[in-house]
């Protein structure tokens, strides 16, 4: 801690008239080549060095699940409207390219590649934001402090552990190579031309790039002027409202649009506390996390020409814009609160924004802006290093907890790996249309095609009851079409033989299905709806569960 307080404070010199003070910082900082700042970048290269096996270690036994089906099971490669149409409203061509290529290579055999991509896209992220702190005048160890404490950043876990977050952190990494390889003085050059490519992998990864445009813009307005800033910007706008136009349709979840501007208000309030709360974790912590950023920025502009700190904040100032710009855009599209989903799950409508995934990418995007704020204190403050340093380390015990824990958050991701892997091996499988689903975007169908490729694994060891339910749970599909014929009240436990197609429908009530037969599946619940036989004769012994005025009424 002290020689970091020693290698901030060299960062200033009070000799210097205040006025060149800025400019001379911004300076050394892009060629410091100092013991102490190799020190501060071989301590920061241990961090990531030690992180990487450690973030795989800790997502352990997790599987794939939900989006990854979209990516691994419903596109493919070779197909031009595969890898143009949305998921959810995102472009996402290079992520569908990533995984295909994973698969190809691994199959489902095991999910360690893909996890690998994402920790290591996160680790690149922290490396370019300690980057852009450097380069803003940040002292190299407190600008290592700042990029360790993102690297261990658990409140933001979900872009961190969760391989399919490669489309969020995709974008936030390729757009901060497009910020960087813009930031520079002169007129446009082969640098300006290498960033735009980049903003353009950008947004080819998520909707998260637009946010990325914009602070390029706004950064490269301050910085070089309003043709460079077009410059930056325009062809990728251009580009990306020709992808709107043209790319083939998805059916958008638009019952997550935002009802109001107020809707949309609240989002970006909600998503601010969550970020400067999960960076700080214990109670108080973000608020003097503000603090120090709300003090710092009046020192800033107190101290110094505004030319020189124009130039210096630029990039940080245009990063904490970029956050808010997120959250609104984000907000847009995910702050509503219809179907009555709020009243149900507490992260739906502007609660939303206290996703792990929006709170990496806003803590991303405005921690250059805490650190040069509290480099000002420091500087102007030399007294306040230790207290700035045990702010910034105050949350990341807390943050290292969630990363721990965060792979045991739902235990039915892994539950489902031999029930999937199982099902295009059971007996029943190419009796059953290809369409069944076992999961969103995952068809039984596809993973009929797979088993051959050898690219999905064996389940293992399982129960012939084991799969008996799952054969259960197969023939039983949805059905929309409810039975109204052959009605009646369950008072005793029935058996019944059900052909294909035929529907089932419980009007009211509970009842416990299981099959007869050698062996017999666990007993299925079934709750009040209609299901469709999809492979019969089916013969099934059916128990009601209720009694009295929930007594079970089933048609067909």
């Amino acid at each position: 801690m002290v020689k970091a307080r020693d290698d901030i404070e060299a960062t200033s010199n009070a000799a210097d008239p205040p006025r060149r003070e800025g400019a001379r910082s911004w300076i050394r900082s892009r060629g410091d080549r100092s013991p102490s700042a190799r020190g501060a970048l071989l301590a920061f290269a241990a961090v990531e060095a030690i992180a990487f096996p450690l973030m795989l270690w800790w997502d352990r036994g997790t599987w794939f699940q939900l989006d990854d089906w979209d990516f691994l099971a419903a596109r493919t490669g070779g197909n031009v409207g595969d890898l143009l149409r949305p998921h959810f409203e995102h472009w996402t061509t290079l992520p569908i390219l990533a995984y295909r290529l994973m698969w190809s290579v691994f199959g489902l055999r095991s999910i360690v590649p893909y996890e690998a991509l994402i920790v290591l896209a996160h680790l690149a992220v922290a490396a370019l934001l300690r980057i852009v702190m450097r380069r803003a005048g940040v002292g190299p160890w407190l600008s290592t402090l700042a990029a360790t404490v993102f690297v261990l950043l658990g409140s933001g876990a979900e872009n961190i552990l969760v391989a399919f977050q490669i489309t969020f952190v995709g974008s936030l990494a390729f757009g901060l190579v497009h910020l960087l390889l813009a930031d520079h003085d002169g007129p446009i050059d082969r640098r300006d031309l290498l960033g735009l490519l980049a903003g353009l992998a950008a947004l080819m990864c998520s909707g998260v790039a637009i946010s990325m445009t914009i602070t390029v813009g706004f950064a490269m307005l301050l910085r070089r002027g309003w043709r460079v800033a077009l410059f930056h910007t325009v062809p990728l706008g251009a580009i990306y409202l020709l992808w709107l136009e043209f790319a083939p349709s998805e059916a958008s979840p638009a019952y997550y649009h935002t009802n109001s501007p107020l809707e949309v208000f609240r989002f970006v309030a909600v998503g601010l506390r969550a970020s400067f709360g999960g960076l700080g974790q214990l109670p108080g912590v973000g608020i003097a996390l503000a603090l120090i950023l709300g003090v710092g920025t009046a020192v800033a502009l107190r101290s110094g020409s505004r030319d020189a700190l124009r130039r210096q904040a630029a990039v940080p100032l245009a990063m904490f814009a970029g956050a808010i710009t997120f959250l609104a855009i984000t907000g847009v599209y995910r702050s509503g609160q219809s179907n009555g989903l709020a009243l149900i799950y507490r992260g739906f409508g502007p609660e939303h924004a206290r996703t792990p995934r929006y709170i990496h990418v806003v803590v991303a995007m405005m921690l250059p802006a805490i650190a040069l704020a509290a480099q000002y204190v420091i500087r102007r403050w030399r007294q306040a290093a230790i207290v700035v340093v045990a702010v910034l380390l105050a949350g990341v015990p807390g943050n290292i907890d969630k990363l721990v824990h965060y792979a045991n958050r739902s235990p039915l991701i892994q539950a489902r790996r031999p029930y999937i892997l199982a099902a295009p091996r059971l007996p029943i499988a190419r009796q059953l249309p290809r369409s069944v689903s076992l999961a969103p975007f995952l068809s039984l169908g596809w993973l009929i095609d797979s088993v051959p490729s050898g690219r999905l694994p064996r389940p293992g060891p399982r129960s012939p009851a084991a799969n008996a339910r799952e054969t259960l749970d197969l023939i039983l599909g949805p059905s929309d079409s409810p039975q109204t014929q052959r009605c009646r009240t369950l008072f005793a436990p029935t058996t019944r033989v059900f052909a294909t197609g035929d529907r089932i429908t419980l009007r009211s009530g509970a009842v416990r299905v299981l099959t007869v037969g050698a062996p017999p599946s666990a007993a299925k619940p079934l709750a009040p709806g209609t299901v469709v036989v999809l492979a019969g004769p089916l013969r099934v012994r059916i128990t009601p569960a209720a009694t009295g005025a929930d007594r079970a009424v089933l048609c067909g």
